[in-house]
């Protein structure tokens, strides 16, 4: 009798327990959520649903899986976390699902820094992997790692400007960060306090229409590359970049040279189909200059023997400072700048006259000094609208922008060409309009402020500077540097390393020490003697054009009538014998090379 009451009392007990149970499952259910989680008064929350005795765990505060994603191939896949830190602010993470993979150390740790609070137990990280995985939030959207235009939709870290194929696309990335994409103040305010300083200062509108130009580079097929604004120190070279900078988002945007190349192919694939600034060229390992102007702009990483997936790629403009241009830069490291070089990052001086930076003081300034100070200022305070505002537009109507950017950069070209311009003069002359187009459509756009011609004309004002730098604009600088390299050896070399042939056999002749030939006159084409260098063949290709192609060398000297040669061969004999009894086949070149310009 007692034990059938005592029986009776665990199945009374059991009933009571299991009533309690569906009552918390009840008041802890959240509708879409994983069975066994609710969101509560301190965030999400997990109580076993088969396990009669278990208490509810608390995960993290709240924490919303709002939609999955993977890419246009249908991997990579993720989830869109979404919640509030403590200070209320929302905040996104379009985290791929592979940081689930081990222990989720790294997810724990970018969700704390993010501030989300998080339950130190090892049960509440399973629980809180197991929950992300289950959610599939209300859709899914395409994820890309990679910042810029994909289709018509331009993707930023936080945002997405347009739409693929009708689905929305998002930036995914194992680092959540804004890149620098930020915006304090508005457009009005913009345009007043750091856009009008563009007025009649060619440097800052150049820069600053530079930046509106960078997002079209990769729709208007044109490769990437940059200008390097050279000048001293204290001159306003770094308030360029503030500027440009501006247009995007705050100072952060600025970075340095002071990087490894592998840094940079980082930081380049951050700015894809956008700006990026690099301050103090000084900085970099001069010995590595040559090969990261070329990795910046032909915008593809290294491919390494570990990495299983594809080398990073982007397109990019991006603006330099310095207080040397880029040949003397690697020119003091004992290298040969490279043409190819200087068409990739041309060299832009950053003073414009007696003001610095400036061609221009405005109202209520009494020096360049002091509107330094002011501008930089403005620059940290009102930004970050004006970007934002011109994609808005171009993603409105693509097509038609395209072909306005396109009909103002052929005008410029059109009527800004020199005559005679070879093609590297052309090349360049080509960036500049393009500049002069992304200036010109922001300002049809209403956003900087400006008369309409102002990024044209301040685009013109500075390819004048840089064309009044150049040798020449008929030439090649492979040319030109080809002469400028076998002049420069004569002038070191011409009486030490050259045997004179009228004393081939003087006895008492000075010796020559490590000959490169032989040097003798010769009557010249107009009539009056002149002295000719016979140069070894060895020396020359191996001495005279180190960095330089030999073959340039000659051909540049037998454009320019300084190379005396046999018919059909670039080379010519010495007009006596020397010490092996024979004349010698040489290079022969004029002294009319020294009085080149």
């Amino acid at each position: 009798m007692n034990k059938i009451g005592n029986d009776k009392g665990n199945v009374l007990s059991m009933t009571d327990r299991s009533a309690q149970k569906a009552q918390d499952l009840a008041n802890l259910k959240t509708d879409g959520l994983p069975e066994g989680f609710s969101f509560g008064k301190n965030g999400l929350n997990y109580l076993d649903p088969y396990i009669d005795s278990s208490n509810p765990i608390w995960v993290c505060s709240k924490l919303e899986i709002t939609a999955m994603t993977h890419d246009q191939n249908g991997e990579n896949w993720g989830r869109v976390l979404e919640f509030k830190d403590k200070a209320g602010r929302s905040k996104r993470w379009v985290m791929p699902m592979e940081m689930l993979a081990g222990r989720g150390d790294g997810l724990h740790s970018i969700l704390l820094s993010m501030g989300l609070s998080i339950s130190n137990s090892g049960k509440a990280k399973n629980l809180l992997a197991q929950y992300i995985q289950a959610c599939e939030g209300k859709g899914i959207s395409i994820c890309v790692d990679r910042l810029g235009w994909h289709d018509e939709s331009y993707v930023l870290p936080n945002r997405t400007i347009g739409k693929a194929d009708g689905k929305e696309v998002l930036y995914q990335t194992e680092f959540p960060s804004d890149l620098g994409f930020s915006e304090s103040g508005r457009l009005e305010d913009w345009k007043s306090e750091v856009a009008r300083f563009g007025i009649g200062n060619s440097r800052i509108a150049f820069a600053i229409s530079a930046a509106f130009t960078a997002p079209l580079l990769s729709k208007m097929g044109i490769e990437g590359g940059g200008f390097h604004f050279r000048g001293e120190s204290s001159k306003g070279k770094t308030i360029s970049l503030y500027a440009a900078g501006s247009v995007w988002g705050s100072h952060e945007r600025k970075k340095t040279w002071r990087a490894t190349s592998n840094g940079l192919e980082v930081t380049a694939f951050q700015h894809n189909d956008g700006l990026l600034l690099l301050d103090e060229m000084g900085e970099v390992n001069p010995r590595e200059i040559g090969q990261t102007i070329y990795m910046l702009a032909n915008g593809q990483a290294k491919q390494r023997h570990n990495d299983r997936r594809a080398p990073k790629q982007w397109r990019l403009l991006f603006l330099s400072t310095g207080e040397v241009d880029l040949r003397s830069a690697i020119t003091e490291a004992g290298g040969t700048s490279r043409a190819g070089q200087e068409v990739r990052l041309i060299d832009l001086e950053a003073v414009a006259g007696e003001l610095g930076v400036f061609e221009t003081l405005l109202e209520g300034f009494a020096d360049s000094r002091t509107q330094a100070e002011y501008l930089q200022a403005m620059t940290n305070k009102h930004y970050g609208t004006a970007g934002i505002a011109f994609i808005g537009r171009l993603t409105r109507n693509l097509n038609e922008a395209l072909l306005r950017f396109k009909a103002i950069q052929n005008l410029f070209i059109e009527e800004c060409t020199p005559e005679g311009a070879n093609s590297q003069v052309r090349r360049v002359l080509n960036r500049f309009a393009m500049v002069a187009a992304g200036g010109e459509m922001a300002t049809e756009y209403g956003l900087t402020g400006w008369e309409r011609g102002e990024a044209i004309d301040a685009a013109y004002k500075c390819f004048q500077s840089w064309l009044g730098n150049l040798k020449s604009a008929q030439h090649s600088q492979e040319e030109m540097q080809a002469l400028e390299q076998v002049r420069g050896f004569i002038e070191r070399y011409g009486e030490s390393r050259f045997t004179d042939l009228n004393r081939i056999k003087d006895d008492h002749a000075p010796r020559t020490l490590n000959r490169a030939g032989y040097r003798g006159q010769s009557r010249g084409k107009d009539g009056f003697m002149e002295y000719v260098y016979y140069f070894s063949q060895t020396v020359f290709m191996e001495d005279v054009c180190e960095g330089i192609s030999c073959k340039t060398a000659l051909n540049a000297l037998k454009k320019h009538g300084h190379l005396k040669h046999q018919p059909d061969r670039l080379t010519h004999q010495t007009p006596t014998e020397v010490e092996t009894g024979k004349r010698a086949s040489c290079y022969a070149v004029r002294s009319s090379l020294l009085d080149h310009e």
